[in-house]
């Protein structure tokens, strides 16, 4: 009789263990919040994670475009003078106060600008001017007095005059047009194709203090040199070979 009680005894610590190890597990499953089982499914094999990032990184970039363009605003209020042809000339400023002037390529009529008269800018304030891409005639006479001129541009597509070291020359180099009078560089490089200078070309650069020549003694007295070109020869001459 008491054997069959030890067992019963038994049987019944049996059924409480494995009871007891059932609810430790449910338990333990419930503990679990939410945000574990969100990051368990959205967890990606580190492997897909890879291949992800080099079809990301072997894309093509493609730059943005540039929405910005910028264009040349062209001095108002000139005087010009029609040729009659379809072309004209800026005969003056007229009501034009910029300081930097850049001349357009048709006058507000419609002409070509090609020429700048002799006196258009005469005892101006204007420190820069830009010459149109169509401009053909001019002369030192045209800057006449302006003695805070320190810079001539010429616009691209020009075929009739060119800039070196400050000074405006024909296209090919071999004239020496003009020579700003408020340049403000005291050396001057001359062009090595140069052949002449013209009447008036350095007739006010009084900071002019040294010029270089690219050439030989003989190649500088060969220079056909106009009148009024004091402040040139006043100036320390530098031969360049």
């Amino acid at each position: 009789m008491k054997i069959w009680k030890l067992a019963g005894c038994l049987g019944l610590l049996v059924v409480i263990i494995c009871g007891c190890i059932v609810l430790g597990q449910s338990a333990e499953a419930a503990a679990k919040t939410p945000e574990d089982n969100n990051v368990l499914q959205n967890e990606t094999p580190k492997e897909e994670q890879n291949e992800e990032k080099t079809e990301e990184e072997t894309q093509p970039q493609t730059p943005p475009e540039s929405s910005t363009t910028v264009e040349k605003t062209y001095s108002t209020g000139l005087l010009f003078r029609s040729n009659g042809d379809g072309s004209c000339a800026v005969a003056g400023l007229g009501t034009c106060t910029a300081a930097c002037v850049l001349i357009p390529p048709k006058s507000p009529l419609g002409d070509t600008v090609v020429e700048i008269l002799p006196g258009a800018f005469r005892n101006s304030t204007v420190g820069a001017i830009e010459l149109p891409s169509g401009l053909t005639t001019l002369s030192a006479a045209s800057f006449e007095g302006c003695t805070r001129l320190s810079y001539i541009r010429v616009s691209e597509g020009n075929t009739a005059f060119s800039e070196h070291d400050g000074a405006l020359y024909t296209a090919d180099g071999r004239t020496l047009l003009y020579c700003p009078a408020g340049r403000t560089a005291k050396d001057l490089h001359l062009h090595e194709g140069l052949r002449r200078i013209v009447a008036g070309a350095f007739a006010e650069c009084h900071t002019l203090s040294t010029v270089y020549f690219c050439g030989t003694t003989a190649e500088w007295h060969a220079l056909i040199v106009g009148d009024d070109n004091n402040a040139l020869y006043q100036a320390s001459l530098k031969f360049v070979k």
